[in-house]
């Protein structure tokens, strides 16, 4: 039987028809500070394949934020039967929209049966011993947005099915296998890896040193304004999720400038410290994926 498709996935699955392309198993978010990644961090068993922007996708809003271009990009093996998604910039709630419409972007794959989902996101490091270009592998989150994408009526499929449960429990809401294996391909690419609690709040405007503090004193290592909505509506689907933040800048208030106050933040600086990592990033997520996904 046909599966009910949305309109956005019913696009998406058009153009993977029309390109020959295999259904997606996989799809890699990358957030800001990677739009670059794809021109080096590929593999050479991976090609791109075609790509398409959001706003040609129905129910899928054009990206607003700097650094987010807003396309899917599909690649494939070379030599064997692996399609993925890499999604080039993601939607945020402080662009205007709500949860629903910010986790269309990985839903929409999901109902074609994308099951493995790795999100990263640039993070403000909290932790001591972070610093500006290492990795954190998200072991937990918490949610200070104020909004949840599972408020309202329980998400559904097109066809009316529920997800998931009513009250998803959220106490694994990582992927153990994941961050393990993704893990080792990060320090293989001579990257510093760490694991922690990732806060996501809503943005835009950056922390303050004293709210840097607060989420310190609850158990948080990194700080950002994306992910933990796509996570917690993956995780009601029931797709495995791999989390991972690039320390993009050391967070409000814990660094110092020249003349002992605390240093400035510069969203654009940002941007350009992401670049070396973000490539190495990508290219340890798809190597993962090379062995481990597909026959």
């Amino acid at each position: 039987m046909t599966p009910v498709l949305s309109d956005g996935a019913r696009a998406i699955q058009s153009l993977l028809t029309r390109q020959g392309l295999p259904s997606p198993s996989f799809q890699v978010v990358l957030g800001s500070g990677f739009k670059d990644a794809l021109d080096q961090g590929i593999p050479s068993g991976f090609v791109i394949a075609a790509e398409v922007p959001f706003g040609e996708i129905p129910g899928i809003h054009p990206s607003t934020a700097p650094g987010h271009s807003g396309k899917y990009v599909f690649i494939r093996h070379r030599t064997r039967k692996l399609c993925g998604i890499i999604q080039v910039g993601r939607l945020h709630g402080y662009e205007g929209l709500e949860p629903r419409e910010v986790v269309r972007t990985v839903m929409f794959p999901r109902e074609l049966g994308v099951e493995h989902f790795f999100l990263t996101n640039a993070a403000g490091g909290m932790d001591p011993a972070h610093t500006t270009g290492d990795v954190m592998l998200i072991r937990d989150q918490i949610n200070l947005s104020g909004k949840n994408p599972l408020s309202g009526s329980n998400p559904s499929r097109p066809d009316g099915t529920p997800w998931g449960p009513r009250f998803q429990d959220l106490t694994r809401l990582f992927d153990r296998e994941w961050t393990r294996e993704v893990s080792i391909a990060l320090q293989s690419e001579e990257l510093k890896v760490h694991e922690g609690v990732y806060v996501g709040v809503a943005g835009p405007a950056f922390e303050t040193p004293a709210e840097i503090r607060f989420f310190q004193g609850i158990g948080a290592h990194a700080v950002g304004m994306s992910t933990v909505w796509e996570t917690v509506a993956l995780k009601h689907s029931g797709a495995r999720v791999c989390g991972i933040s690039l320390i993009s800048n050391i967070a409000a208030g814990l660094s110092g400038g020249a003349d002992g106050e605390p240093e400035e933040l510069d969203h654009f600086a940002i941007l350009d410290a992401c670049k070396t990592s973000s490539t190495r990033i990508l290219r340890a997520i798809l190597l993962s994926v090379e062995k481990n996904c597909g026959a």
